[in-house]
Order: structure tokens, then C-alpha cells, then sequence
């Protein structure tokens, strides 16, 4: 049994109301069902003092659940939508309570990154990169999904994932709005700037520490995310970099890693053509990926054009395994014309 500590969840439970997890000791010993009530804030802050534990499996069957019984408007993309809208309050905000709050937002992040890993995947290659003042937010929120994923397929445990999740989602927390004036700005960072961005590791774990974190691999991580074997990197030119911190960086630049674990299975994860990118298929008509297939070389496509290049009514789903299916070319975004909806593409969210 895999125990997480119930103050990462703590923000979750709401006093008067049924729990939707258990709560356990540091033994796993059961002290208050599912279903049972914590019936006040007193009765919840004991809790937490006495440092009492959920079970992960069992907190994320009951997240799942709650998922899968959302209507239409709360599917896939309402949450993850709601969860970058969480993310830049904390990254932009910095509140007392962001260790728990921040905790919320790695477990919705983990929840649809393992039941929904193609959504997730499509969301990032097709976001709209003209939201340039929200990069720091949305890079973070990308980097924490492909961290998953990639740490999921390498067998890391749950407890190694959330603390991985959770550092990709705060590494550039003092420079979030920093990242959002560079990716606007047309001349090269100033002095200043690229101070403040040699030092942003230690700053964003400072302000971690400030606000009760205190995982000393979570930490770790975030000191250590751009420093490099080789003793090149920074803030101080380490060459004994931590698992974490490396797995940070691939997700950030995993197609400069070749030949690492973690960046080979980013690159499986990803697939030769992940869903989001626009491809041609043998047939002559135009499609995007939205699923990957059995075959990295086979996927999932939802046709935008017939074979004379005309738009579609609506997207008609495809398998590319048999000859006329079968992919003939990536296409890069200025040569496709056509553009649908999420809910074309993705009926069943």
C-alpha cells in the first residue's frame, strides 16, 4: 500500500461532508472510512497533526469515479482547462497554503494524464502558442503531463511521480511572469533578466520552502533542474545531478537527451505521430491525429478533407493500417487550412 500524506489532500476534504477516501495511520491502520464524515475543521486540523495518511490507489479510484460520472461540460477538457486556470492563480499569486493547493492540481494533472494520455498528448502539441504572456503557466502544466507520462512508462511508483509532477509544476515559480515578458519581448533578455534567470532554481525553491514544502527530493529537484552532468549548467555548476532534476530537464528539452532512459521514453510516449499533428494519408486526404495506435506507425486520425483536398461536414474517424490509410506525410500546421472544434474531434469528452 502506497500512503501519501493526507495534508497533500487536505484542501480536498470538506467538513459535514461523506470522505471520498479512507484516512489512515503511518502503519495503514483504517481510522475513518470512506464514506464517514469528518464533522468539523477542528476534527480535520487534529488530523493533519497527528499526521495521518490516504491510500494513493485508493484516492485515485475515487478520483476516476468522480470523473468518469462528470457531465459533459466537466470532461477532459474542462479540467484540464480548470486545472491551468488553478495553476497560474498559484504560479502568479503565491499563497500561504500553495503547497496544498498545488498538491490539488499535480493529482488532477496525474488522474488525466493516466486515463485520458492522447487528450493530454493533443493538448499540448496544439496549444495555441499566440497565448505568449501565459507561457511560463502553460509550459509548467506541459511539462507536468509529459513528466507523467514518461515517468509512468519507466515503472517510477506513485510516490515518485507526484513529487515529480509537483516539481514540474513549480520549477519556474519565480520567474513565471519573467517567461511571459520574454516570450513577448523582440530584443534578447537584458542583464537583469538573464540574472534573475541563472538564479531562478534557487528562488523558486526558496519560495517553496516559504511555503511549508519541504521534500527534500521535491526541493532538490527544483535547485537542480538545469544544471548538467558535465558541470556546465546553473545556478552552480553541479555534476552529481539528481534522477528528478534530470527527468525536469528532458521534459523540457527531451529531443537534446538522446540515448538517456527518461528521454527515450518521452520519445515513445510521444510516438512518431502523436495526436495533434496533422498528417496526409495515401488516399490523398488531409487528417490530425487524436489517437495513437497499435503501432507507433498506425495511428488513430480523424479526416478533415476528402482526397480533392474539399473540407469535411464533420472529421471522420480513420485507421491507418490498411493501404489507402496508411500515412504518406507530416504536415506542418501553415499547409492545413482547415480548423475543427475540440468536440468535433473528441465527441465522446
Amino acid at each position: 500500500m502506497q500512503l501519501l500524506p493526507l495534508q497533500d489532500v487536505a484542501s480536498q476534504i470538506k467538513a459535514g461532508l461523506p470522505l471520498a477516501w479512507s484516512i489512515r495511520d503511518a502503519n495503514g491502520k483504517l481510522l475513518l472510512a470512506r464514506g464517514q464524515r469528518v464533522t468539523d475543521a477542528g476534527m480535520l486540523e487534529a488530523l493533519l497533526a497527528r499526521g495521518m495518511f490516504v491510500d494513493a490507489a485508493e484516492m485515485r479510484a475515487a478520483m476516476s469515479s468522480s470523473h468518469a460520472g462528470c457531465k459533459p461540460k466537466e470532461g477532459f477538457l474542462g479540467r484540464w482547462r480548470l486545472a491551468g486556470a488553478r495553476l497560474n492563480t498559484l504560479l502568479t499569486t503565491t499563497p500561504a497554503e500553495l503547497r496544498a493547493a498545488l498538491m490539488e492540481v499535480v493529482d488532477v494533472v496525474i488522474a488525466l494524464a493516466d486515463r485520458y494520455p492522447d487528450k493530454v498528448l493533443f493538448q499540448i502539441l496544439r496549444h495555441d502558442q499566440t497565448k505568449l504572456q501565459s507561457y511560463g503557466v502553460s509550459h509548467s502544466l506541459h511539462s507536468a503531463a509529459v513528466c507523467c507520462l514518461s515517468a509512468r512508462r519507466v515503472g517510477w511508483d506513485d510516490a515518485q511521480r507526484r513529487t515529480l509532477v509537483a516539481a514540474a509544476l513549480s520549477m519556474n515559480l519565480s520567474m513565471v511572469e519573467l517567461q511571459g515578458r520574454l516570450a513577448v519581448q523582440s530584443v534578447p533578455p537584458t542583464p537583469e533578466q538573464r540574472a534573475a534567470i541563472e538564479d531562478h532554481p534557487l528562488r523558486s525553491a526558496e519560495l517553496l520552502r516559504a511555503a511549508g514544502v519541504d521534500d527534500p527530493l521535491w526541493l532538490a529537484a527544483i535547485e537542480q533542474h538545469h544544471e548538467r552532468a558535465d558541470g556546465s549548467g546553473y545556478p552552480r555548476g553541479l555534476t552529481d545531478v539528481g534522477e528528478l532534476a534530470q527527468a525536469l530537464h528532458f521534459a523540457d528539452v527531451f529531443t537534446d537527451s538522446a540515448g538517456h532512459p527518461l528521454a527515450a521514453a518521452l520519445i515513445k510516449e510521444f510516438g512518431i505521430y502523436p495526436p495533434g499533428c496533422f498528417v496526409r494519408l495515401a488516399s490523398g486526404e488531409i487528417a490530425i491525429v487524436v489517437h495513437r495506435g497499435e503501432t507507433v506507425a498506425a495511428p488513430v486520425v480523424a479526416c478533415l478533407t476528402n482526397a480533392a483536398g474539399q473540407s469535411m461536414m464533420r472529421p471522420q474517424r480513420r485507421e491507418t493500417t490498411g493501404k489507402s490509410g496508411a500515412i504518406r506525410a507530416l504536415l506542418a500546421d501553415a499547409d492545413v487550412m482547415v480548423r475543427v472544434s475540440w468536440e468535433m474531434l473528441y465527441p465522446d469528452d
